[in-house]
């Protein structure tokens, strides 16, 4: 993929992994997300150092647990990078109680929050590198994604994962952020929050998928069903494009039905 660009994949309750990605350049390297599991963001941060590598900085591409319960395994950088909304979004959202209650002290998680914002458009240096960020809202609100021109290469946070996810986020948002990124990334490789590393291509693909979505659930809608009816009526393989259901786990058909239920609340004002 790039000689600048090494990703790393976490473990993930969900059985879909989780992705790291560290950003290198002139001995100094910038991590985006620290992973779910402690030991997982442990053994992430040795083999940084065991490549000689300073670690400069961290980048949450947006508040959820998975991305940034890590964030305490790398109390050596004094830089937490996030989107603006971050803090106040894992200060709501994000409780360790039952992850924390067997656990033993070394594993124990605890919210460390981001201490620096990006906005649309910042741009960060790393060694010789240039990290290009854009404010992509739709998975949440918070979602930025980290681009390297030069390298044609976009780390892109859950913005892009193998199958949308809209739960804390908004679908329309999401399916102009998405052609957003595709624009940015052309031809290069988008490194996905979960599901390792695509094509820009894909990303039509994830558009397609979403807008099938919003069109059954108006459809549903019109015809009275509740929003019961509707997660039972629209099925996985009604939206998404068959090879993308030739790749997805069936974890997903789990996440598909939150979608479904997501957009059903937008579409009648149900919080």
């Amino acid at each position: 993929m790039s000689n600048s660009v090494t990703v790393f994949e976490g473990r993930h309750p969900w059985g879909v992994g989780v992705t790291a990605t560290v950003v290198q350049s002139g001995g100094e390297a910038f991590v985006f997300d620290s992973l779910l599991y402690p030991e997982d963001s442990r053994e992430l941060l040795h083999n940084i150092k065991a490549s000689s590598l300073n670690v400069k900085g961290l980048v949450n591409t947006h508040w959820h647990w998975d991305h940034t319960a890590g964030n305490q395994i790398f109390f050596e950088t004094s830089r937490i990078v996030s989107h603006s909304l971050s803090s106040e979004l894992m200060r709501k959202f994000l409780t360790w109680d039952d992850s924390n209650r067997d656990a033993r002290e070394e594993d124990r998680i605890r919210t460390v929050y981001p201490n620096e914002s990006v906005a649309d458009g910042s741009v960060l240096e790393v060694g010789n590198q240039e990290i290009l960020f854009l404010h992509t809202p739709g998975h949440t609100p918070d979602s930025i994604i980290g681009c390297l021109k030069d390298e044609d290469v976009v780390i892109a946070g859950d913005t892009v994962m193998e199958l949308p996810y809209l739960w804390y986020g908004d679908s329309r948002e999401l399916i102009e952020s998405l052609r957003r990124v595709q624009t940015i990334a052309g031809g290069g490789t988008v490194v996905q929050g979960h599901g390792g590393t695509c094509a820009g291509e894909k990303l039509s693909s994830d558009v397609r998928y979403i807008e099938s979505l919003r069109s059954a659930v108006t459809e549903c809608i019109a015809s009275g069903k509740t929003a019961k009816e509707v997660k039972d009526i629209i099925k996985l393989a009604d939206c998404a494009d068959h090879d993308v259901l030739e790749k997805v786990s069936r974890q997903y058909e789990g996440i598909h039905s939150e979608n479904v239920e997501h957009v059903y609340g937008e579409m009648t004002q149900v919080s």
